[in-house]
């Protein structure tokens, strides 16, 4: 977000881009859903390919319960594997499942503060997962696919937070004092992109930083853009172009967001 974007050949960008010194980044997240799944085998062997560039893998294992009644009652967790967690600086992680695949760019800090590497960093940390893992899930046809931006943003603190943000809280003038808050909504099209729909939240959080929390209010927003219907889905080959369509969609509905006086806070 508010990152200048490598756009696929052939497509142009007209988003107007703004670069902040702090933007409110928290988390940002590229998904993939697969209608079917790959083998345990291959799952495992999937160590292999990431664990040079993602030093730290973990096994996600998969629980069920089991529960007999009568006579000869019990009760029994089966564990079976499910994945694999790849982490790199506790930064970069991977998530490779039988039916999925996520990345994630994760802030070291509680609360966005300082620099972030911005969406070239990402989007190229993504390609190389991409090309490594084409041939294993390159043949499943997808579900779902999703960009999604975390942002955690501090207001100050006992101000309304519809004159902060252009994603407004909206309720009878006879209620007063808004304790807390959790606004979703799902639309089906996001701009001219037939393929792409999206989802904002907004929610009421707290701030891990003392420092920040002593003045201010903790909001997060949560952004994002995916395919709505499975036939909108694009083919794992063209995921590349379609994240960077979806980056775009995800920016502009982030710049609508805010006001101008939040804008300016993430300056500071």
């Amino acid at each position: 977000m508010a990152q200048v974007t490598r756009v696929a050949p052939g497509e142009r960008s007209h988003v107007s881009r703004r670069n902040y010194q702090n933007p409110p980044v928290h988390e940002v997240i590229l998904d993939v859903q697969f209608q079917r799944g790959i083998d345990e085998n291959t799952l495992r062997e999937l160590r292999g390919r990431l664990i040079n560039s993602y030093p730290v893998a973990e096994q996600l294992n998969l629980m069920q319960m089991e529960v007999g009644v009568g006579p000869t009652s019990y009760q029994n967790v089966v564990r079976q594997f499910g994945g694999w967690q790849f982490k790199k600086d506790s930064t970069w992680i991977v998530q490779t499942g039988t039916t999925s695949l996520t990345f994630h760019f994760v802030r070291s800090e509680l609360w966005p503060v300082g620099p972030y590497v911005g969406w070239s960093a990402i989007y190229d940390q993504y390609l190389s997962v991409h090309a490594a893992l084409q041939d294993v899930y390159g043949s499943l046809e997808i579900k779902r696919a999703g960009v999604r931006y975390l942002n955690r943003i501090a207001i100050p603190k006992d101000q309304d937070v519809s004159e902060w943000m252009e994603f407004k809280l909206q309720a009878p003038k006879v209620l007063r004092d808004l304790y807390t808050f959790h606004l979703r909504q799902t639309w089906a099209r996001a701009g001219n992109h037939e393929d792409m729909s999206a989802t904002i939240g907004l929610v009421k959080i707290e701030i891990g930083d003392p420092s920040i929390a002593a003045q201010s209010q903790g909001v997060l927003l949560d952004i994002d853009v995916f395919n709505l219907w499975i036939e909108k889905a694009p083919r794992y080959e063209n995921l590349p172009n379609w994240f960077t369509r979806a980056h775009e969609v995800e920016n502009e509905i982030f710049e609508g967001c805010m006001t101008k006086e939040l804008r300016a806070r993430f300056n500071q």
